[in-house]
């Protein structure tokens, strides 16, 4: 210890030695270079001592004693707003906390189950995921990790993997020989599509399905499952047991692939899942746009006249939910999808005025001095008569819809016919008769009689009524008082009568007319009670037109339920929807509710008519309604909630419906379509529409064919007096003749 002590001292000692030597040598380096360091350290010091000892006492005040206290209040609650939006926002991002189980997970309101994908089908077909996507009752998430490979490393494995899989089915001496040779087959296939340039991924996919409690949880988990194992998907889902935070992790929007499972896939594979999202909508070829697809963005294209069980539609909605809107936009996009279509519209409220006056229709005004005939008859064409039944009699169906008629006059005039119906009846038949129109198709092509043909029929009964006599002459007395009766109810059909223009021959024609607007020339938009039977009657007039035109028929009729409502009507309206296709008569109804297609028998088999079926926002959507049209749970609140159609949005929401599959859509109208929808006659000159007026050329086509004329020129504007020097013959433009741009 001693010696140890000693070496300290020395070591001191020599330090100290050291200092005093550079001291006293201040011009070697050492010695200048501690001197300089003293002089800092006390210069630094000094400075110290001077600022403690010369600055002034400042008294400190708090910013806030320099407010009032409306500004700090104001200052608080702006705090309060910032903390409150940060929280709103933080639980936008992710949820504040999660519940974790072995399969499933509580996430803030909701609990999910994630699936991951085990095994993939070596060749997809194209869009293998669109029964997922179809489904509309259970709220799922899917994300897929696509990450491209390197070339030679994945030709590397799958060849490694193919020399396996041979080496295998070389060795096995069982059953399972041919399963393992099929795989190395594919394994080979697989292999060889890389050799030649196929693209090779790394493909992860992950489905997290949500509810709101556990039991709907399980059973959405299940249809989930059952729909990515059947056709077309054929895929393996598993439950990542255990592992549901990472797989939550890997299902995010925008997280990596933290759950590790991946798969080798083609470019051809990832094509196919692609275009899963795509193939959930709904793409006809020849359709219209109805909408875009709530989900995907994707375009709704429908055509009824592609259906099998017939081209009828109804749309329904709450007033202001948009229906109206939508319909007039499928009507113009209808009428100018193709040349070879006529257009109809039937409404008791002047609602389509605009559309009419926009689209420069043909205006008939019901209730006019026009000749309407509701006992008018036409030939069905030779090709309807081949697909008609054996059984079928136009001559009797038309028999029922004039009676149909005459007993809604009578109905509406408060008149009970009683036991003088069969005598009304012998009247009509023999008017037909007397035109040589009967049961035999061939006659029908003759002059239809009139109300006041009948009329003259009951003039000869009360004249000579044994010559009606069936059986007994005790008829006579009965068949002259009945004619007599009848001849007096059926005075308005006269010249003067008040329905004068509805005993005359028909006075328009379908099938020179583009579109046609059938106006019921109701005062101010009321609806009385004989306006059923004027929309009956036009009905029945444009089924007997469609007959004998050659071109696809697109008949709107808006405010249904008036026709809806009369069961005098029904039997005949029934017989023509069940026949309408077969004269290429899409018939589309309008209406608010859907009540009056149930009140009877025939309303209900005018309903599956229907082959397309379009709801907006319906308030009075329940479980009963819900179930009549096969809507299921999700569906039907989709349409209880459906955004109404409003300026703001711009866009209403619909469910429609196609051969029983139903598609979530927005309607939106394009700028210069809407301007025709909103037309308005009244306060509107036609000529301010986009392409109408004297001479008026949309600007857009405008400039489309003058960019076509400077092509075919060469940018050069040619005529024939430039080639004078040229034997007078005319250079003809590149491409041949520019006639018909219009038609571009």
């Amino acid at each position: 210890m001693t010696t140890v002590h000693n070496l300290v001292l020395q070591s001191g000692s020599g330090a100290v030695g050291q200092l005093v030597e550079w001291l006293s040598d201040p011009t070697s380096a050492e010695g200048a270079a501690l001197y300089v360091g003293i002089v800092v350290v006390l210069g630094a010091v000094g400075k110290l001592l001077w600022d403690r000892y010369t600055e002034e006492d400042e008294e400190e005040v708090e910013f806030s004693d320099l407010l009032d206290e409306e500004t700090l209040e104001d200052g608080h609650g702006e705090r309060q707003l910032l903390d409150d939006i940060a929280e709103s926002h933080k639980t936008v991002t992710a949820p504040e906390t999660i519940e974790w189980e072995t399969r499933a997970a509580r996430v803030g309101e909701q609990w999910t189950t994630t699936l991951y994908i085990a095994d993939y089908a070596d060749y997809p077909n194209d869009g293998y995921l669109s029964d997922l996507f179809e489904m509309t009752d259970v709220e799922f998430d899917l994300t897929a990790h696509i990450t491209p490979k390197n070339q030679q490393r994945a030709r590397n494995e799958l060849q490694d993997i193919a020399d396996d899989l041979q080496v295998d089915a070389d060795l096995e001496q069982s059953v399972r020989s041919a399963y393992l040779q099929e795989r190395a087959n594919e394994a080979a296939a697989t292999y060889k599509a890389v050799e030649n340039g196929a693209n090779v991924f790394d493909q992860g996919m992950f489905i997290t399905v949500r509810a709101d409690d556990k039991d709907d949880l399980r059973d959405a988990v299940q249809k989930v499952k059952s729909t990515l194992r059947d056709d077309p998907a054929n895929l393996t889902p598993k439950t990542a047991i255990c592992r549901q935070d990472l797989a939550l992790q890997s299902a995010a929007p925008i997280g990596d692939n933290e759950f590790g499972r991946e798969s080798i896939a083609l470019g051809g594979a990832v094509g196919a899942l692609l275009s899963a999202p795509h193939n959930a909508t709904i793409l006809e070829e020849g359709g219209v746009e109805v909408g875009i697809h709530k989900d995907n963005q994707s375009p709704v294209v429908i055509d009824p006249f592609a259906r099998d069980n017939g081209y009828a539609m109804f749309t329904v909605g709450d007033t202001g939910s948009g229906k109206s809107f939508s319909s007039k936009q499928n009507f113009i996009r209808s009428i100018e999808q193709s040349k070879n279509r006529i257009g109809i519209i039937l409404e008791p409220l002047n609602n389509w005025a605009g559309v009419s006056e926009a689209l420069d229709a043909k205006r008939i005004t019901v209730g006019g001095t026009l000749g309407l005939n509701p006992l008018e008859i036409r030939q069905t064409p030779e090709r309807v008569q081949r697909a008609m039944g054996e059984d079928a009699s136009p001559f009797n169906e038309k028999l029922d819809d004039a009676m149909s008629f005459l007993t809604n006059f009578f109905a509406l005039r408060g008149i009970s016919l009683g036991d003088r119906r069969t005598t009304l009846e012998l009247g009509l038949k023999r008017a037909y008769k007397r035109n040589d129109i009967t049961d035999d198709i061939t006659t029908h092509s003759n002059p239809s009689p009139t109300v006041r043909d009948m009329m003259d029929v009951f003039e000869d009964m009360v004249d000579d009524p044994e010559e009606f006599v069936v059986r007994s002459d005790e008829e006579a007395g009965k068949i002259e008082e009945d004619a007599t009766w009848l001849l007096d109810q059926l005075r308005p059909f006269e010249d003067e009568g008040r329905h004068a223009n509805l005993g005359k021959e028909s006075a328009f024609d379908i099938r020179d007319e583009k579109v046609i607007y059938l106006d019921l020339a109701q005062q101010e938009g009321s609806v009385d009670s004989s306006t059923a039977l004027t929309m009956q009657l036009l009905i029945s007039l444009v089924y007997e037109r469609a007959k004998v035109s050659d071109k696809e028929v697109v008949f709107y009729i808006d405010e249904a339920r008036y026709i809806m409502q009369d069961a005098a009507s029904l039997a005949f309206l029934e017989t023509v929807f069940r026949h309408h296709r077969h004269h290429d008569l899409s018939i589309r109804l309008v209406t608010q509710t859907v009540d009056e297609f149930f009140e009877h028998a025939e309303s209900e088999a005018i309903l599956d008519q229907c082959a397309v079926k379009q709801f907006h926002r319906l308030d009075g959507m329940d479980d009963q309604w819900a179930d009549e049209f096969g809507l299921n749970y999700a569906q039907m609140r989709f349409v209880q909630d459906a955004v109404p159609g409003n300026e703001d949005a711009g866009f209403s929401e619909a469910l429609v419906g196609v051969d029983g599959e139903w598609r979530g859509m927005k309607v939106e109208a394009m700028p210069k379509e809407k301007q025709v929808i909103d037309f308005d006659p009244t306060a509107q000159v036609r000529s301010s529409l986009p392409g109408a007026g004297d001479g008026a050329v949309d600007t857009e086509m405008q400039e489309f064919q003058e960019e076509l004329e400077n092509r075919a020129t060469n940018g050069t504007n040619r005529t024939s007096e430039t080639n004078e020097g040229s034997d007078g013959v005319e250079a003809e433009p590149d491409g041949g003749s520019t006639e018909g741009n219009d038609n571009v």
